[in-house]
């Protein structure tokens, strides 16, 4: 394998200026750093001429929607940067989003230049965060947009990759938040108290805040005490306990770097010289599991695969190395790089190059390319040595590792083996989640979020008495709970969760945890607040009672909605239910959007939307009488319904895809058991209505009635269901949703059932058959 260098690189750490009309933007400094790192290769020939890529790191505001910059967009960074500096690669590619994808595009690249596939790689990246803030500030508006467009390889921002829905349903969305439920699941590990805890912290942050403030680009320059760092202050509030300002990374920064990768045979050709380069080994990278669905909360299984891949890959072990850049966003983030190194947290040779995020500065995602830079000119002074950079993205979630050396390597450069150390990732041993916890639990981790004005939020790891997992959270208006947290140390104590309303919200206190839950009907009787609920013999009639809005549904009227149902499941006396709308205009529009707009928790009860598209082993029939539109979730409902009568007027659609969501309440799943699967796929994608003839047609429907008559004929069918014996309806529904998995019937014919049991113990069975041999209709007793 032939040799990979890094002939020139360049960093830009640019204060922010008096005069804010000069402030520069991040293509600006971009620009210097990617000239500088062209000038710093010493070539003779033009360099800039000779690349034939540029990768640019992905900026912070193109990396979430909510974070898009107001002085405009740039269209196309590695084209605009080509411009700058008299480039014409013939590829240009913009990264996805982590703080790790510096060090892996190195990797990525290192790699295609030693298969012959690149030969000149400019590799750039940048932030003008600070600018940007001060610019906001100031009231002023420069315009940052880019219009150069050409052929642009956009990976997009992989953000996906990392989000969990566990998070983003517990309202979990602060980075801090969650790097300090990994922090104090390490502190409960090693058995200290939170000041103790300060103490080891600010003893391995101290040493860095002096490197930063050393370093010639460095954005903060103050050193600091290990008291300093570990006591909060009017200057070092409280982050996300345990962290104060100083344990975090800052993003209010104007920093850029570059790096120039190339053969060594064209290093050659330019004239390069040999003390100018410096070699990629090897390198590595992983991606972990989402945080609860790790083996342990304390690391990462892929931070540690990954750092032994990459030394593995070159052949050496970590008293090899001469220096270190280790991701220092947070510091379980080097506590973890450490262990996995067998490194100690004060080793004479340190754990960063640059002083790191928290004083160095956290350039968005560009931090690893600063890292890498020093790293090089370390190693150029040195003339001799291994160096190690780690990079790391999203929570401990993707790691890149990369082996630096001063001479070049005998085998030149090794990609490590990146698919066995992701297997071993993946096949990692973890507790089962639970969705939706209830009742006791102990808190596994946890931290306390803080605002300007004092802490905001609690949030827990915890763990039932089965050993399942649950993310939880204090309630909104509870700021007792988040006072007991910070009062005493929480670690192994005893909370109580409950799931039923927005996220798993916990107290120390039961009867506390209890009147979370939101008030719901005890009685058929009511009172309700979003339906009318109606007894016709055996049969239960329940209408969504909100035709101002459609009969769209707020997370209160789908818990009203469970609780109708859980009580319908319990009355041995009622054997049928019919759901439909109040009005004629809609049986259900589905989610109330206005609602949701209004910034109020947005939640679903366990049992799901209507309490009905989750629910799981119903035993009794439901009737699904549609009026009008049954839109989004409202057919979401009715495709859960057992049966479905639909009037002449009735639309039915998934429109979820036309506001940027999916039918997830079961609409993507149940639709095409019940139509064509080209025709599921096209309403499912395109959001395209089915009207009732056509549904009708397609069986989705069981009955069509007149305009304005579908209740009547729901009551008609509910009457024939209540004819024949409720029991065995029953039974029918359970072996039903028994062998819904099975493919073959004969395999599902042989599946042993309780639910045959219940047959023939019941009443019902002896009632029917004396019935047919007295030729007498039968009286059901639902028993």
């Amino acid at each position: 394998m032939q040799s990979v260098v890094i002939a020139g690189v360049a960093e830009i750490g640019a204060p922010i200026p008096e005069n804010l009309e000069t402030a520069q933007s991040v293509l600006d400094l971009m620009a210097q750093a990617a000239a500088d790192a062209c000038a710093d290769a010493g070539a003779d020939a033009d360099l800039a001429a000779a690349i034939d890529t540029i990768a640019v790191t992905r900026t912070f505001s193109d990396s979430a929607a909510q974070l898009k910059s107001p002085f405009g967009t740039v269209a196309n960074y590695p084209r605009a940067l080509a411009g700058r500096i008299g480039a014409d690669p013939a590829n240009a590619v913009y990264s996805k989003a982590g703080g790790n994808v510096p060090q892996e595009l190195i990797n990525e690249y290192a790699q295609k230049i030693a298969d012959g596939d690149c030969d000149v790689v400019l590799l750039v990246g940048g932030e003008a965060l600070a600018n940007e803030k001060a610019l906001k500030k100031a009231k002023l508006k420069p315009d940052w947009s880019d219009a150069t467009g050409g052929q642009l390889d956009d990976r997009g921002s992989g953000i996906a990759a990392v989000a969990d829905i566990e998070q983003i349903t517990n309202e979990l969305l602060s980075i801090p938040t969650v790097y300090a439920l990994m922090e104090n699941a390490r502190r409960a590990e090693l058995g200290l108290s939170r000041e103790n805890y300060a103490k080891e912290v600010g003893a391995l942050f101290a040493p860095m805040s002096e490197v930063a403030a050393a370093h010639q680009a460095s954005m903060f320059k103050d050193v600091y005490t290990q008291a300093g760092i570990a006591t909060p202050s009017e200057t070092n509030p409280p982050i996300a306990d345990p962290y104060t300002r100083a344990m975090v990374a800052k993003d209010g920064v104007n920093l850029a770097a570059a790096v120039l990768l190339m053969s060594e045979a064209r290093a050659d050709a330019l004239g390069i010289a040999a003390d100018r380069r410096i070699y990629p080994v090897s390198g590595s990278h992983t991606e972990d599991k989402k945080l609860t669905a790790r083996s342990d909360l304390t690391g990462s299984v892929a931070l540690s695969r990954a750092y032994q891949g990459a030394l593995q890959a070159a052949g050496i072990t970590t008293d090899d190395v001469k220096a270190f850049d280790l991701y220092s966003c947070f510091p379980i983030a080097v506590y973890a790089a450490c262990d996995a190194l067998g490194l100690a947290y004060d080793d004479p040779r340190g754990v960063t190059v640059t002083g790191g995020l928290p004083f160095f500065g956290g350039p968005g995602n560009n931090y690893s390319m600063h890292g890498v830079v020093n790293m090089v000119k370390r190693l150029r002074d040195a003339g001799q040595g291994y160096g190690v950079v780690g990079a790391n993205g999203g929570f401990l979630s993707k790691h890149a590792v990369g082996v630096y050396a001063a001479q070049r390597p005998e085998q030149g450069w090794v990609e490590a083996d990146n698919g066995a150390l992701q297997h071993a990732v993946d096949t990692q041993d973890a507790p089962g989640m639970a969705q939706w916890p209830e009742g006791r639990a102990v808190v596994e981790s946890y931290s306390v979020e803080f605002g300007r004005k004092g802490p905001r939020r609690g949030y827990i790891v915890g763990r039932l008495p089965d050993g399942r997992r649950f993310l939880g959270s204090t309630d909104r208006a509870d700021q007792d709970t988040i006072a007991e947290l910070l009062a005493s140390d929480p670690l192994g104590r005893t909370v109580w969760v409950t799931s039923k309303g927005p996220g798993n919200r916990f107290t120390f206190d039961r009867a506390k945890t209890r009147a979370l839950i939101p008030a719901r009907p005890t009685s058929l009787e009511g009172p309700f607040q979003f339906c009318t609920v109606e007894r016709q013999g055996n049969v239960l009639e329940v209408t969504i009672n909100r035709p101002e809005a459609r009969n769209s549904l707020t997370p209160e009227a789908n818990f009203e909605l469970e609780a109708i149902f859980d009580l319908y499941e319990a009355d041995e006396s009622l054997w049928v239910a019919i759901l439909t709308g109040a009005g004629t205009d809609a049986f259900s529009s589905g989610n109330d959007l206005k609602y949701a707009a209004t910034g109020k928790p947005m939640w679903v009860p366990e049992t799901g939307f209507g309490g009905l598209t989750n629910r799981l082993g119903r035993k009794k029939p439901v009737i699904a009488a549609v009026n009008g539109f049954a839109m989004g979730g409202g057919f979401e409902i009715a495709l859960a319904c057992d049966l479905i009568v639909a009037d002449a007027n009735a639309v039915f659609s998934l429109p979820e895809v036309k506001v940027g969501l999916v039918a997830a309440a079961g609409g993507v799943f149940r639709l095409p058991q019940v139509l064509p699967p080209k025709i599921a796929n096209e309403m499912i994608l395109t959001g395209s209505k089915l009207t009732a003839d056509k549904a009708a047609e397609y069986g989705v429907v069981n009955r069509l009635a007149e305009a304005g008559q579908a209740l009547t004929a729901a009551r008609e069918l509910a009457a024939e269901l209540c004819r024949v014996s409720p029991t065995s309806t029953s039974v029918s529904l359970e072996l039903m949703g028994e062998g819904r998995h099975l493919s073959d019937p004969a395999e599902a014919a042989r599946q042993p059932s309780n639910a045959l049991v219940r047959m023939v113990t019941s009443e019902d069975m002896q009632i029917g058959m004396m019935a047919f041999m007295m030729k007498q209709p039968p009286k059901w007793k639902g028993r």
